[in-house]
């Protein structure tokens, strides 16, 4: 059998990210927990001009590649962007987190995708994460898709717990993950979870569903690309992007 060797993503112009990334599924949306973020803390949606601060956000959970220029091309244009899909957490009405309930290319239509789940460092620590995702899959749920995917990192071991508690399993886009969630199940001490999702029979998904879904989201986000430059010839500043 080939050995696969392990490479990078090429992502909206980056290239830091394993690929593929690690994902998990949630197979349905029923049972969630209702929302009991932390005293002082409320979750509300998007509102125009959200997008510097949750470049701010995304800048420290991530990288700062993840500005508010990248929120105007990216997820505004987005097939899955409405207000009410982009959720930020609060605190004393000022936003610290954000996670958003999408859609995304190559994914069934009945399948929402949880994306850019982050939270500012200072308040990390409350599962503020957690609660955000929450909000996406009863958003999810609200617009009757029947499950929810998304993908993280296998270093991401704070919310990967979450996303566990939250009834999401483990799902294999290459053979090579399979070691990778065995590794991370020891990590954490539940290596009861890997006979649980029955992790050494768990099929792989198909070379053509792989390449189907690849194909997609690099056709997605090459019209992204091309509508951004037509419609954006000069460097892009706040005070001039009318959305």
């Amino acid at each position: 059998m080939r050995q696969e060797t392990e490479a990078f993503e090429q992502v909206h112009g980056r290239t830091d990210f394993p690929f593929p990334q690690l994902e998990m599924l949630r197979p349905d949306l029923e049972n969630l927990p209702p929302l009991h973020l932390p005293q002082g803390y409320e979750i509300r949606a998007y509102r125009p001009g959200d997008e510097r601060v949750w470049g701010e956000i995304m800048t420290e959970a991530f990288t700062p590649y993840w500005d508010s220029v990248r929120f105007k091309k990216y997820l505004l244009p987005h097939f899955g962007f409405s207000p009410q899909r982009v959720f930020f957490v609060c605190h004393r009405g000022r936003p610290v987190g954000s996670a958003s309930a999408f859609l995304w290319p190559g994914v069934p239509r009945q399948w929402g995708y949880i994306h850019m789940v982050g939270v500012k460092k200072e308040h990390c620590g409350r599962a503020l994460g957690y609660w955000l995702t929450v909000a996406c899959l009863n958003k999810l749920r609200e617009e009757d898709f029947k499950k929810a995917l998304l993908q993280t990192e296998h270093y991401r071991i704070p919310a990967i717990k979450h996303y566990l508690r939250l009834g999401f399993r483990p799902v294999l886009v290459k053979e090579q993950q399979r070691e990778k969630w065995k590794e991370i199940f020891h990590r954490i001490n539940e290596p009861e979870r890997i006979s649980e999702f029955g992790l050494d029979e768990l099929a792989v998904m198909s070379r053509l569903g792989f390449w189907w879904r690849v194909v997609k989201v690099s056709n997605y986000i090459s019209w992204l690309n091309l509508k951004w430059g037509l419609g954006n010839r000069k460097s892009p500043d706040d005070s001039h992007f009318t959305g």
